[in-house]
């Protein structure tokens, strides 16, 4: 019976986020996360555990950041929509940059630290 109140909790969950057009992908992933946890080798407090651990580094760095002044513009070009999309999506993985910007040609890319 727990098993099935955990799953439920999740669900309801998701579906405050995403409301409930969605409820089949709620239920499904709300189970899978569920099973990934209670049956895998993925322990819960573990993962909250580096997840917190992490947070002092982040606001550090980000600090760092704000207050140096090493930044730069660069210019990207592309060739079509789908060509800026990977070089957005691939950009916005790459620490310390951020695409803020673009026109027919180029991407703004605001590069920060070193």
């Amino acid at each position: 019976m727990v098993h099935l109140v955990n799953i439920f909790l999740g669900i309801i969950f998701l579906t405050i986020f995403f409301g409930v057009n969605n409820i089949f992908i709620n239920i499904i992933v709300s189970t899978l996360v569920y099973a990934i946890f209670m049956f895998g080798n993925i322990s819960f407090f573990k993962l909250l555990f580096i997840l917190l651990k992490s947070i002092p580094k982040t606001l550090l760095e980000s600090f760092f950041i704000f207050f140096s002044k090493s930044e730069e513009v660069l210019f990207l070009d592309y060739k079509d929509d789908f060509d800026m999309l990977v070089k957005i999506l691939s950009i916005t993985l790459t620490p310390k940059t951020i695409a803020f910007d673009h026109d027919e040609k180029y991407l703004y890319i605001h590069k920060m630290g070193d």
